[in-house]
């Protein structure tokens, strides 16, 4: 063999007899990987069969991807040039066959050389062999049934496994149908029938389909042993890199298109040698490790040490031979022909399993049942307890609510009576503690503060019996608030404006010029009114006033009532309970109350659609209450 660099040595040039040492000796097999340069090959022809001279021999040249071949064969003086390959039609073929077959005529000079120029941007790895006619036609009759019955077998094993996924719908028999297809109809257009009988006119389409499809194919099979071996259950990181293999693969496809192949082959070559390196301990592994796949790895190590080992020939780490010419398709048969087997036995396997979990089922359904039924007959009968027992649980509450109806009617006639027998002599006691005061006033001064004393502990009960009955009206379960205009300016006016009254002398007002009118329930709302006054006048020193402030608030439709005093403020642990029922500040233990005045406020003002809070405390500065409602329409 011979190369050339730059393709421009003529046959002149390479045959003539000075150059004949510039060719080194070849096996039956080489392989160049890929590479740019031209391929002269020269050969010496033994001399014909004396049975068989008359008839030409034939000299076949594979693979089928090799995209020009040029013969030269010695005719009188000089060379005949007969050309082949698959970037030429396939009429043109002086033999219908998938590889390529050039006729030797009877009578070529066995003494002078043959010359061959082999130009590829495939695997460049020829081989050449040489027939007589009757030989050449029985091989390529074995050929073509080989692969016939190798075409049929796909097809059945794609049909047998699609029909298992059908009847069991398992993914495994899927994902082998698609691997089937997918790695037979390559193997088939890699063996030269895509050239034959798909694209026979398309002298270009060949390499361009087998560059496409191959990656996806690879891609596909990584797939298929990830699936079959459970990858990633039992090897996630595994599993990943498989995936990432995968991508790679796919990838293939779309750089065919715009990258050299020789310069993508390679790359691949060496990532598929490493793949298959280390394919063969991870089988090994993951059939030990998973007992139930354990017989995979059977079929799967024949497939991969025939795979490895073309790739380490082709890089030329091991020499050829027969066997490892044809170890991909022994390796594939071998594969082929162990898994179906032991896809189904672990089908067969899985029925049993699938058979044996259906009778137990059935068995613990059977089983549940009858407990079932037991539970049911149990509880039934708890049930009829249960609900006699409810019945006259339901009967004797039934007797405490009417009871308690009884009761609450008797409490509410109690506090209305109690409110009527006392407001008489109670303002009979205000009325005279009055007068008593102007008669002291004037001839003992020193006792005229006794009966300010009086009249305040009158004005506390007639406060607790009208916080008493306010409670009874919030109590009931539905309050109608007797809704009426109220001009707020006015009615501050009124009830806090007059001098006269000792408690106003200590209330300062501000009120706005123009009048602010809400729909409330006068009483109610005035008994909330005052309990806050009243609060504030009570924790607020004598000498000191409290400030009632009226104003529209800050967001529209609504008024503002501001009532602050003078006192200590509300410690800041009881801020939170200070609106709880009968709770009291322990402040001041000498100032009277029941706890009920803030609750009442609050909850009236609730009522009425309206907000009230406590304001946050400033250091030296009393307590602050602002109530909010919403302006009438």
């Amino acid at each position: 063999m011979r190369w050339d660099p730059k393709g421009d040595l003529s046959l002149a040039q390479v045959s003539a007899p000075e150059q004949a040492g510039q060719f080194q000796p070849v096996a039956r097999r080489m392989d160049a990987s890929y590479t740019r340069q031209i391929l002269w090959l020269r050969a010496c022809l033994p001399p014909a069969a004396a049975t068989a001279a008359a008839l030409p021999r034939w000299l076949r040249v594979g693979p089928s991807q090799l995209d020009l071949i040029e013969l030269f064969l010695p005719q009188g003086g000089g060379y005949a040039a007969y050309r082949s390959g698959d970037r030429l039609p396939f009429s043109q073929r002086q033999w219908d066959y998938r590889l390529f077959a050039f006729a030797v005529p009877a009578g070529t000079d066995p003494d002078r050389p043959i010359y061959l120029r082999i130009a590829t941007s495939s695997l460049m790895a020829p081989t050449l062999d040489l027939w007589s006619e009757a030989e050449f036609r029985r091989l390529t009759n074995l050929d073509y049934a080989f692969y016939g019955v190798y075409g049929g077998t796909m097809v059945l094993m794609f049909a047998f496994s699609l029909a298992f996924y059908i009847w069991v719908r398992e993914k495994i028999y899927l994902v082998f149908a698609i691997n089937i297809l997918a790695g037979s109809c390559l193997h088939l257009l890699n063996a030269g029938f895509g050239g034959q009988f798909l694209y026979p006119d398309d002298t270009a389409l060949n390499n361009w389909v087998i560059a496409l499809a191959l990656g996806p194919v690879k891609a596909i099979h990584v797939w298929f042993f990830t699936c079959i071996f459970a990858v990633r259950q039992n090897l996630p990181t595994i599993y990943r890199l498989a995936q990432l293999l995968m991508l790679i693969d796919v990838l293939e496809a779309p750089l065919a298109l715009v990258m050299d192949w020789r310069d993508l082959g390679s790359m691949t070559r060496v990532l598929g040698t490493v793949v298959g390196i280390c394919g063969i301990p991870l089988i090994a592994y993951l059939g030990w490790k998973d007992r139930e796949r354990r017989a995979y790895a059977l079929a799967f190590v024949p497939w991969v040490v025939a795979l490895l080992a073309l790739s380490l020939m082709r890089l030329g780490w091991i020499k050829s031979n027969l066997l490892i010419d044809y170890s991909q398709e022994i390796g594939a048969f071998i594969h082929l022909t162990i898994l179906p087997i032991v896809i189904a036995r672990r089908t067969w396997q899985a029925d049993k399993a699938k058979e044996r979990a259906q009778r137990q089922a059935l068995d613990e359904a059977h089983r549940a049942e009858r407990e079932l039924e037991e539970r049911v007959a149990r509880r039934t009968d708890e049930l009829a307890r249960e609900i006699r027992i409810r019945n006259a649980l339901q009967e004797q509450l039934q007797e405490a609510l009417e009871t308690e109806r009884a009761a609450l009617a008797v409490q509410r006639q109690f506090v209305t009576m109690l409110s009527h027998e006392f407001r008489t002599p109670l303002a009979i006691i205000d009325t005279t503690a009055q007068r008593l005061g102007s008669v002291l006033a004037i001839g003992q001064p020193e006792l005229a503060p006794r009966t300010g004393k009086i009249r305040r502990a009158v004005a506390r009960l007639l406060n607790l019996l009208e916080n008493c009955l306010a409670e009874e009206r919030l109590a009931t379960s539905h309050l109608d608030l007797r809704r009426e205009a109220v001009d707020l300016r006015d009615f501050l006016q009124q009830s806090y404006g007059d001098a006269t009254l000792l408690a106003s002398r200590r209330i300062r007002l501000e009120l706005p010029a123009a009048p602010l009118w809400v729909q409330c329930d006068r009483h109610l709302f005035d008994v909330a009114l005052s309990n806050l006054v009243d609060n504030a006048l009570k924790y607020s020193p004598e000498e000191r006033p409290i400030t009632i402030r009226l104003e529209p608030a800050c967001d529209t439709g609504h008024i503002a009532i501001r009532i602050s005093d003078q006192g200590d403020g509300v410690p800041a642990g009881e801020r939170e309970r200070i609106f709880d029922k009968f709770y009291r500040c322990d402040g001041n233990p000498r100032i009277s109350g029941a706890g009920l005045g803030l609750h009442l406020a609050r909850e009236l003002i609730h009522r009425h659609g309206g907000t009230l809070k406590l304001e946050p405390q400033q250091p030296g500065q009393g307590a602050a209450f602002t109530l909010k409602l919403p302006l009438a329409a």
